[in-house]
């Protein structure tokens, strides 16, 4: 039996998926199950191979995200909030239990669907052409470096996990306040809800008694202004707060 190869024109038509789940055996079963549907498929195992996928070669058309990746490892809903954040893909989260946090965390750090696992191969592959149909994103876009830009002196590094200013100036934020720094800057008016923004960073819904988001705030208004003085981050009636930089 002759093998027809594909036509040019049928090779752009193929969408990239990049899978994200620590569980190499169902990575092995999602690769041959989605490119027998005429996907092309990228697996990481880790956020290493993942941060290595993304950086050397053109962006997916879609992540596929696993909502836990395992100990010593970035969550996939801090994953997906910096997909979200640097790169403006679509996400497809892949989570083991249907508790309503959950989900809902996965919706607020910016999924564009969920699924539930295990789940109906039929089910996934019409959510991913789902999402894709409605995606806006620029195909064949490539990246070289993971930053996102605070001001014009000022940019946030996703590897390095620092600001850095633009006379070489640096200073290192934690996990949570980088988080958090990411939250602000991916809203256009730079204006956050605590409680949502709570759920993005750490998956549950907030006690309004606990002072976490406030707590951040305030290392994070510090270390902003040890770049440049004329930076706030001023509270919204205890609801909210807003980042800004006065003239």
């Amino acid at each position: 039996m002759t093998v027809r190869s594909p036509r040019p024109s049928e090779l752009k038509l193929r969408k990239k998926i990049l899978v994200v789940d620590d569980d190499v055996v169902y990575c092995r079963v999602l690769d041959y199950q989605l490119k027998a549907q005429g996907f092309d498929v990228v697996i990481c195992t880790c956020v290493e191979s993942f941060m290595k996928a993304v950086t050397t070669s053109a962006l997916p058309d879609l992540f596929l995200l696993d909502y836990s990746l395992g100990e010593n490892q970035p969550t996939g809903l801090e994953l997906c909030r910096k997909v979200k954040s640097y790169l403006n893909r679509p996400i497809i989260m892949l989570t083991g239990n249907d508790k309503v946090d959950t989900l809902v965390s996965c919706l607020n750090a910016g999924a564009d669907q969920y699924i539930i696992k295990p789940c109906d191969i039929r089910e996934l592959i019409a959510r991913i052409n789902a999402t894709l149909r409605n995606s806006l994103a620029e195909p064949n876009q490539s990246v070289d470096v993971l930053v996102l830009s605070v001001d014009k002196n000022i940019v946030l590094d996703w590897e390095k996990e620092c600001l850095i200013h633009k006379d070489g100036r640096t200073v290192r934020l934690t996990q949570k306040e980088t988080a958090l720094l990411e939250i602000f800057l991916k809203e256009s008016n730079r204006y956050i809800n605590k409680f949502k923004a709570f759920n993005q960073i750490y998956g549950y819904e907030m006690d309004p008694m606990k002072r976490s988001i406030d707590l951040l705030v305030s290392r994070l208004r510090k270390k902003l202004q040890f770049l440049d003085e004329a930076y706030h981050i001023k509270n919204l009636r205890g609801h909210g707060y807003a980042i800004f930089r006065k003239e």
